[in-house]
């Protein structure tokens, strides 16, 4: 709740400092008292709208603080720790803003500096305006929903928190398969190249070093005729003879057969004569190697057509894949493990899309159960406010929660809700923006804040001037149901209404006074005959007689017994 208001030159109030209570706190005074201008104040405390204006004149920056005691209220820990604000130990939280003459705008949060967003955000989670016309919660389409659910209970917030988890889930999913999806022709374009190389590569059946064999082999096809007779020439001057001259092996056969004889003279050159055989024997065998290898060189075009065809497409595959042919197989490794990890990925595009169909499903079931449950609630919902407004004097008045479908997936559910009203007999539903009076609106949010008082996480209800456009009984019926309310939250109402002001557990009046040459708001809390006399004054103006005092006495003792 509030439980305390500090404002520094703002408007005309130079300084003013205001505890507040639980219950229904209600502010009176003279018209012109400056009583808007502290709701004014609150406004800004809770994040509204700044104005260099607001600021006193001679001053050069107006500031407003408002304390809240926040203990039991668990739905600002997330908040505050979102923006690193620590949950004051005494459970008490500080809202301050500072506005200055230059249009320099400081916000903090137990001292903290933050965000107006974000200092808006636990503002509007602390209180509910009710101003004629302004920031009523009733006039915003987006929190009749919120207000429908709230009313529903658990069994749909339950439905609503289902709806909201499947919501999550599915749009995650619907991303994935999104981001999935629309790589899917890139990646079939390249899966179809990486099919291709590999096939072609495959196919080329290479084996590691053929290259080098090829080309050896084709240069022995391309100069065979000279090679056989280089071998010939050679083979016949070692074991034939050539044009009459002796052959090298008829010469050493020769030179071996003298040494023999030498050896038998002179022991001395055996040496030389087992040297001399064991060349001879050598070139023999050379000899016989060069015959055969010159009976086996022939000509083969056929074969020298096969090689050079088969070093082109091996030539090809190195300009595609790799100078070498370890390169080539090392890409065709690559190239199988790309395919291998892109067929994978469109194996999950498929699972994604069976993911995202069945969600969709879960969906649409989650979603039908949430709209069962809201029109459940809203049927409910419409004879308790019914009722409610009967007791306040609005009788002819028909409320109606009417429905709308949202196109596509909503975290919110299928349906927009709106709450319509015929304010007479045989007129027809409208939105509350355009027949609502103000003191219509006024006893509309009465019934429903009293039917919602159990469920409704808001701590402060704070209603500018409620009692406007509203008289006789239904004014004695709105005060009756703001003590209600006040026993369940806090509320503070601005009012001119002595009823609304008799059923008070907290009474201050504001006061305008002149000092100097300056206009001063102040406020004073008000004792029991302080209370006395402020209502005889509402009740009779400016002159305060025994039958006004009286008159007040006897309000206060109804509403005491109330």
């Amino acid at each position: 709740m509030l439980v305390h208001i500090f404002i520094k030159n703002f408007g005309i109030i130079d300084q003013l400092k205001t505890d507040f209570q639980a219950g229904l706190n209600v502010l009176t005074g003279e018209t012109g008292a400056g009583k808007s201008i502290i709701v004014d104040a609150m406004q800004l405390a809770l994040g509204g709208r700044a104005h260099t204006d607001q600021v006193r004149a001679g001053a050069k920056k107006a500031i407003v603080q408002a304390a809240f005691d926040i203990n039991g209220i668990d739905c600002f820990s997330s908040l505050l720790e979102e923006q690193g604000v620590e949950r004051p130990e005494d459970g008490v939280l500080i809202l301050s803003r500072e506005i200055s003459r230059s249009g320099k705008n400081i916000c903090r949060i137990n001292g903290q500096v933050v965000p107006l967003a974000f200092f808006r955000s636990i503002g509007k989670n602390m209180v509910d305006m009710h101003m004629q016309h302004e920031q009523n919660s009733l006039l915003d389409q987006n929190k009749h929903r919120l207000l429908l659910d709230r009313f529903g209970g658990a069994k749909l917030l339950n439905a609503l928190d289902e709806v909201k988890d499947v919501f999550l889930r599915w749009k995650k999913a619907r991303d994935n398969f999104k981001m999935l999806h629309e790589n899917a022709e890139e990646r079939a374009s390249r899966v179809e190249l990486l099919n291709y190389q590999i096939e072609e590569i495959e196919q080329a059946g290479l084996v590691p070093g053929e290259d080098e064999e090829l080309t050896g082999e084709k240069n022995m096809l391309v100069n065979s005729e000279n090679i056989a007779l280089l071998a010939a020439r050679a083979h016949m001057m070692l074991y034939e003879g050539d044009n009459g001259c002796v052959p090298v092996v008829e010469l050493m056969a020769g030179a071996v057969d003298a040494l023999k004889s030498l050896v038998e003279l002179d022991k001395r050159v055996g040496n030389i004569l087992a040297v001399l055989e064991n060349s001879l024997y050598q070139v023999e065998d050379a000899a016989r190697e060069l015959a055969g290898y010159r009976d086996g060189i022939e000509y083969n075009p056929q074969r020298l057509e096969a090689v050079e065809e088969r070093l082109e497409q091996i030539g090809k595959l190195k300009k595609k894949y790799g100078a070498t042919l370890p390169e080539i197989l090392k890409y065709l490794d690559s190239a199988r493990s790309e395919l291998a990890s892109l067929e994978d990925c469109s194996e999950l595009t498929d699972a994604a899309g069976r993911e995202l169909e069945e969600l969709e499903a879960a969906y649409v079931r989650a979603a039908a159960l949430l709209s069962t449950a809201r029109r459940e609630a809203a049927g409910s919902l419409e004879k308790a406010v019914t009722r409610e407004l009967l007791s306040l004097e609005m009788g002819g008045v028909k409320f109606k929660a009417v429905f709308s479908d949202i196109e596509g997936p909503s975290q919110d559910g299928a349906e927009r809700v709106e709450f319509l009203i015929s304010p007479n007999p045989g007129e027809p539903l409208k939105p509350l923006s355009k027949i609502a009076s103000g003191g219509e609106l006024t006893r509309i949010m009465l019934a429903i804040k009293v039917l919602l008082a159990g469920s409704d996480d808001l701590p402060v209800l704070v209603f500018d001037e409620a009692d406007t456009g509203v008289g006789g009984r239904a004014l004695q019926a709105v005060a009756e149901k703001m003590a209600h309310l006040g026993k369940q939250r806090q509320v503070i109402c601005v009012t001119h209404s002595p009823q609304i002001a008799s059923y008070a557990g907290a009474h201050y009046r504001v006061v305008k006074e002149i000092e100097g040459e300056r206009t001063l708001t102040k406020v004073e809390p008000l004792d029991a005959q302080g209370r006395l006399k402020e209502l005889a004054r509402m009740l009779g103006g400016k002159k305060v007689t025994e039958i006004t005092l009286k008159h007040a006495g006897q309000m206060l003792r109804t509403a005491s017994e109330s």
